[in-house]
């Protein structure tokens, strides 16, 4: 970790360490009478370092820019001396605390580097951020505290997309394979908004318990609904994932606690070695997500999770990968309130494919699974290709008295209905035996649904739960509902275009429950297609996985 009083030489130390370069530079220039309003560094006020003012120099300061020779300028980012996070002294030593990093520069991200309470980061299109590597206590990893904001948008003020880019040291922008994974840490947002657990504030999974600034929740549940991050959005995340201990990772992006005025919107997660997303309780709402290649699960909800979601994009790869969705309600207690009522409107969900031996992870067993008192809900969406097992779904039952499970959650009506619902979703090549469900042996719901725990509701459960998805609109396809899926004999995808066709190119109803937790994005969209892509392709261009060719 580098101090203020050591900047030059352990930052120094450190782009040495990443890039093997000479260095040509020792100092960090400020413009002369920058106050602590300033919203920059190094000369000019707008953090692009290009020194374009009067400057002095000073050895306070967290950041080491240096010029490297042959590649462009870059900077060290560790956590500051005294707890400061990304804030900084200015020529007068005053704290700036309002900072931005701009695409003029590579930001390499030394260890864990915290955007403190009262802190704001502003990032613009087309920056590039590189976690150094390390596992553990030892990741690179962004977090932003409670009480942090962060600004981080792709989009330009002409409507043009220049992604911003967190990723490994040694991408230098195409990626390092789908199969290159925990390289570094990954991206953590933490608020104030309700969680479940007791007590009511929590340290975030891969982060060690002694850093305080990694807490979630609030002080006696004193929550905030409403809290607000700030803007995350037009951002690719890639090559995350460490572990700190068991049960203990870091994720492409992990959210603890974030509230509904949040923005999180147009995020890819592309191959982390543990979860694509995971969600810690809050009430966020979040469109068009895309995760792919994790090597866990694709979508992970914890604790007590609320928000209302639409256009998620998960895809599975077949050297490693867990379930597509793991919907867990509450931990300690598992009866905790409140529950995770998501709401999953118009997604698609690419699992590992047919014919895929050795898969490491969970090997997509089950492909969904609903417990401890989950009720995520899922409407007008796209459920393919879980050919590894035949336990396409799974709701947990428990015999009465053992534990909370999600069987009672799916059974429990409310005056709107059922709380966990999956209403008009399209299933295709679900189940490690599927057969055309036009056959007179093709494949029904009793096939795919599997039961656990040994619960009250038996095998009439199962039938039951059959037999409402049936009368729900959700159907058995006999052909693919997506363009396009070329596999190799292995099962790698090649290319897919998942833009919808045949039974998904229809209009869909509305949910018959959405966006009751209100805030940014908790709205429903309307559209004319199941699944999450129509006749547009939201993910063209700004992905990885669109810019490799891919995604079509």
């Amino acid at each position: 970790m580098q101090s203020t009083t050591t900047t030059t030489t352990t930052g120094w130390f450190s782009l040495l360490r990443g890039v093997g370069a000479v260095l040509v530079t020792a100092a960090l220039l400020f413009a002369a009478g920058c106050d602590s309003n300033d919203s920059g560094m190094n000369g000019n006020g707008n953090g692009n370092g290009n020194g374009d003012g009067g400057s002095s120099t000073t050895e306070n300061v967290n950041y080491d820019t240096t010029s490297i020779s042959g590649g462009p300028d870059e900077i060290i980012v560790s956590d500051a001396a005294e707890g400061r996070g990304i804030s900084y002294l200015d020529a007068d030593s005053n704290v700036v605390n309002d900072v931005t990093w701009s695409s003029d520069f590579i930001y390499k991200l030394d260890n864990f580097v915290f955007v403190n309470e009262g802190e704001t980061l502003n990032i613009e299109p087309g920056t590039v951020v590189q976690g150094l590597p390390g596992s553990g206590e030892n990741a690179s990893a962004l977090i932003v505290a409670r009480g942090g904001q962060i600004n981080a948008d792709g989009e330009r003020d002409d409507g043009s997309i220049d992604p911003i880019i967190f990723t490994a040291e040694g991408d230098e922008g195409e990626g390092l394979g789908r199969s290159v994974r925990g390289q570094w840490g990954g991206v953590i947002l933490l608020g104030d908004a309700p969680i479940n657990p007791e007590p009511s504030v929590k340290s975030i999974e891969g982060v060690p318990t002694s850093e305080t600034r990694a807490q979630y929740g609030a002080e006696n549940g004193d929550f905030n609904p409403e809290h607000d991050i700030g803007t995350f959005r037009y951002v690719s995340i890639r090559h995350t994932g460490t572990t700190l201990g068991s049960g203990s990772e870091i994720q492409g992006l992990t959210m603890g606690a974030l509230g509904n005025q949040s923005t999180v919107e147009y995020v890819e997660s592309y191959a982390s070695d543990d979860d694509g997303y995971e969600w810690f309780g809050g009430t966020v709402n979040t469109k068009y997500l895309i995760a792919a290649w994790a090597s866990d699960d694709s979508f992970d909800m914890d604790e007590g999770y609320q928000g209302s979601n639409q256009f998620w994009l998960a895809v599975q790869a077949t050297d490693a990968a867990g379930r597509i969705s793991e919907m867990d309600g509450g931990t300690d207690p598992e009866t905790g309130q409140p529950f995770a009522t998501v709401k999953v409107a118009n997604a698609t969900y690419i699992g590992i494919g047919p014919g895929v031996e050795g898969t490491q992870g969970d090997g997509n067993e089950p492909y969904l699974i609903h417990r401890d008192n989950n009720a995520t809900s899922y409407y007008n969406t796209v459920f393919m290709d879980a050919r590894f097992t035949g336990k396409g779904l799974q709701i947990e039952d428990k015999p009465s008295g053992s534990g909370a499970d999600s069987r009672d959650r799916w059974r429990d009506d409310t005056e709107e209905g059922r709380v966990l619902r999956h209403e008009n979703n399209l299933w295709w090549n679900v189940g490690a035996n599927y057969v055309d469900p036009s056959a007179s042996d093709g494949t029904t719901f009793e096939d795919i649904i599997q039961l656990t725990g040994d619960g009250d509701g038996g095998t009439d459960f199962r039938g039951n739960l059959a037999t409402y998805l049936r009368d729900k609109n959700n159907r058995l396809l006999s052909q693919s509902p997506i363009e396009s899926m070329d596999r190799s004999s292995n099962g790698v995808i090649n290319q897919f275009n998942p833009r919808a066709v045949g039974p998904a190119d229809a209009s869909p109803p509305a949910p018959s429950v959405f966006g009751d937790v209100g805030g940014v994005n908790s709205n429903y969209e309307s559209v004319d297609y199941y699944g999450a892509f129509g006749g547009e392709n939201w993910a063209s261009g700004w992905t990885l996985l669109s810019q490799n060719g891919t995604l079509q």
